[in-house]
């Protein structure tokens, strides 16, 4: 083990007499919505707040339970929530008759009401397929569901209306806005405060999620952006996602080569028929991005590398200054080495070499190993939380909506949608991810700058400065390989340079009977916080009075 000395620039300022104490309270609970004034301030603020919820199924009734909403608007805190699945064929089932239109809103005021008590931000992710108003794709574009796999995206995916019933789209879409933009005119009944942000399509480059040519998604989104700003023109469309094609580092721009050896090494694996969905989907991004109809770019995932490429290509496509959000933040511990494609794996970095008898292990609680592989997969995915978003405030993503809300550890459950959320459907309870994301937001909530520190090989330090001019630290140990649950995890000793007598440590939430984090007091000796750094991550702030 190697001693690092970390030559932190701006450390003194973030240990300063000027910084504000005491630090904001972990249970930082929505205020009382009777408490108009506090309620407000606490919508205002959330408005800028970067950290929201993913993969949140309104239209399901399994994410209706009261309880979600309470647990994760409501004890966690998010201030963002992503309605995934908000689609035209679920919200008008049937063709209108006589010119009059059936909309049936009742799940989705029901899902508005619940989280806006809260004081939770909404975007809505919007599917535009209908079974009677979807025009039938051609196929041509098709790449691997070319053939009999056709039926898929020509069954269910997003695509054109039919030419008959083009100002019946644009009809329920004036009246989605419509009914949540908080003008007074025919709102939902009980809306809190407007709901604004309309993600066009999911990831439209693909050929599972809209069944067309990028031309073809420009003009629906030209349509969309049409009928949404009659009706509200304060709306903000978010473009449907973007991938990428080479590959990025998690971390940085590029890399780290270990890394790279192994993320090349799988590469071959990649399957013949993926090559040219990768050079379709890629070219489909970069042509879509200079669209003129949006005002958010969803870059999706939340690596510094992507981010970094993707404003870059704003920048050259003349629109240097238009958000850039993370808006599909997995908190899982990335297991499945298996899925490989030309540009990416799962994750950018190692995989356990176990990782497929994992996934067999954890969507089986009756496994003799489950116990123990459950408590070592739970605290690493409280930590992977925090390693995903620290990169991606310090590339400037303005959103980071991270989930999924909920998993399910059942035999037939899918990975990662098995063991990826912040609540146990299995065991109904939140997992340390969800304490440890809570724990993140109380501290960082109100963020205005981020920044890596330099510091050389393994160690990770990112200064923080936050509301009120409050510094934070987040620091951690991530040594690029990949540990199963048996091998010991990496670490790293720091020297942190800290002028104030009194520091405050405090870890994040790992163990499954967890709720609370532990805090310690440290004592500077000669200037200097000596540390050994897990790959649990920690953030250290100015104690005392």
């Amino acid at each position: 083990m190697r001693f690092v000395s970390l030559l932190l620039a701006l450390a003194s300022g973030i240990v300063s007499g000027s910084a504000a104490w005491p630090p904001p309270a972990l249970e930082q609970a929505p205020p009382n919505p009777n408490d108009e004034a506090a309620f407000r301030r606490y919508i205002q603020e959330g408005r800028d707040s970067p950290f929201g919820l993913d993969y949140v199924f309104v239209l399901d009734p399994r994410f209706r339970k009261p309880d979600l909403a309470r647990d994760l608007g409501g004890t966690v805190g998010v201030r963002w929530v992503n309605f995934a699945h908000v689609g035209w064929g679920q919200l008008e089932p049937r063709p209108p008759r006589a010119g009059r239109h059936a909309y049936d809103w009742a799940a989705l005021d029901e899902g508005v009401r619940q989280w806006q008590q809260y004081g939770v931000h909404i975007m809505m992710s919007l599917r535009l397929h209908s079974p009677w108003g979807t025009a039938r794709p051609s196929g041509e574009e098709f790449t691997y569901l070319g053939g009999l796999l056709s039926w898929i995206p020509r069954g269910g995916a997003d695509y054109l209306p039919k030419p008959e019933h083009a100002g019946d789209f644009r009809d329920f879409i004036a009246a989605l806005v419509e009914r949540y933009d908080g003008d007074g005119a025919a709102d939902m009944p009980g809306l809190r405060f407007p709901v604004l942000h309309y993600q066009v399509g999911n990831e439209c480059y693909n050929e599972l999620f809209w069944a067309g040519t990028v031309e073809e998604y420009g003009q629906c989104l030209s349509e969309v952006a049409g009928a949404a700003r009659r009706a509200c023109p304060q709306v903000k469309l978010i473009l449907s996602g973007v991938t990428f094609r080479r590959l990025y580092g998690f971390y940085d721009r590029e890399m780290d080569p270990r890394t790279r050896a192994y993320v090349e090494g799988l590469l071959p694996q990649a399957a013949p028929k993926m090559r040219p969905f990768v050079k379709r989907s890629f070219e489909f991004c970069q042509r879509a991005i200079a669209f003129r109809d949006y005002d958010i770019l969803d870059v999706r995932w939340p690596y510094y590398g992507v981010i970094a490429a993707w404003r870059e290509a704003l920048r050259q496509a003349g629109r240097p200054d238009t958000e850039v959000w993370s808006a599909e933040v997995y908190a899982a511990v990335p297991l499945l080495d298996a899925m490989v494609l030309e540009y990416c794996t799962l994750q950018p970095y190692p995989t356990p070499t176990r990782s497929l008898e994992y996934i067999r292990i954890l969507r089986n609680r009756r496994h003799r190993d489950f116990g123990a592989v459950n408590r070592w997969y739970r605290a690493h995915q409280a930590a992977m939380v925090v390693k995903y978003c620290m990169p991606a405030l310090e590339a400037g993503s303005r959103k980071l909506m991270v989930g999924w809300a909920l998993d399910d550890q059942t035999p037939l459950a899918p990975y990662p949608l098995a063991v990826d959320g912040f609540k146990s459907l299995t065991f109904e309870r939140l997992w340390p991810a969800a304490y440890t994301y809570r724990l993140l937001i109380g501290k960082l909530d109100g963020i205005s700058a981020c920044r890596r520190l330099p510091a050389p090989d393994t160690a990770y330090v990112y200064e923080c400065t936050v509301r009120g001019g409050r510094r934070v630290l987040v620091a951690f140990c991530d040594d690029h390989i990949a540990q199963n649950h048996d091998e010991s995890s990496g670490t790293v000793a720091v020297a942190v340079p800290f002028d104030a007598p009194c520091a405050r440590l405090t870890r994040i939430v790992t163990e499954l009977d967890q709720t609370q984090p532990e805090v310690e007091t440290l004592t500077p000796a000669a200037g200097e916080l000596r540390l050994t750094l897990t790959e649990f991550p920690i953030f250290l702030e100015r104690g005392g009075p």
